[in-house]
């Protein structure tokens, strides 16, 4: 395994870790790994976290995600300095993160769909809902071939503001395909919806703000 090879994959566990284990262990692990159990505040001072990593601030939402608790808030402290949370690292973590959540939430579209039935036929093998299905998943191959091998730096912000948005609209594909299923608090949707609040936190308009005032 070459050196690249190495810290490319060190990105790839995130991904992993999303998909198989959920958001609060993956983001758990983001945080600790990449900035010390402190995860960095967005441009406009927000921060999405683990409640027992947040910090302080003024709490804006608390949101219960897979029996864990995540809070959204307005950070009082001082935005860190130096290379305490290097912003290359993170902001590539969080995406493949977001992404390892998009491919969790097309695994339970396809058991959900795959466990109902309309007539004698299931649901899966509908035109509309295959086409569905078809639709998000070259979205997904799409962001996987950008990501896959990718270390810190390799992709600037506006490419990881690109592919957190196409993460955001596939997401909103899926849900689609779930129907009412989507809105329940404890299902895949009370997910993807954290996850497209951690990407307005990080990619949102105060971050492209930033490119226009350095442009």
């Amino acid at each position: 395994m070459t050196g690249r090879t190495a810290a490319a994959d060190e990105w790839i566990r995130y991904r992993r870790t999303a998909r198989h284990d959920g958001l609060v262990p993956a983001l758990s692990l983001l945080c600790e790994t990449v900035c010390d159990g402190a995860p960095p505040r967005g441009p406009g001072g927000h921060v999405v976290a683990p409640a027992d990593l947040a910090g302080a601030g003024d709490v804006l939402a608390t949101m219960t995600v897979e029996d864990a608790t995540i809070v959204a808030l307005r950070s009082r402290a001082e935005p860190p300095s130096g290379s305490d949370c290097p912003w290359a690292a993170w902001a590539l973590g969080v995406t493949c993160l977001r992404f390892g959540l998009s491919e969790r939430l097309l695994d339970a579209v396809l058991a959900h769909l795959g466990g109902r039935t309309v007539g004698d036929a299931k649901l899966l093998h509908q035109q509309m809902v295959k086409g569905g299905v078809a639709d998000a998943v070259i979205e997904q191959l799409e962001i996987a071939t950008m990501l896959d091998g990718a270390t810190p730096g390799d992709l600037d912000d506006r490419v990881l503001a690109g592919l957190n948005a196409q993460i955001t609209e596939t997401d909103r594909m899926l849900l689609r395909l779930l129907g009412a299923v989507s809105f329940l608090a404890d299902g895949p949707g009370q997910v993807a919806r954290v996850s497209e609040l951690i990407a307005d936190v990080y990619f949102g308009p105060a971050r492209a703000g930033e490119h226009e005032g350095a442009a």
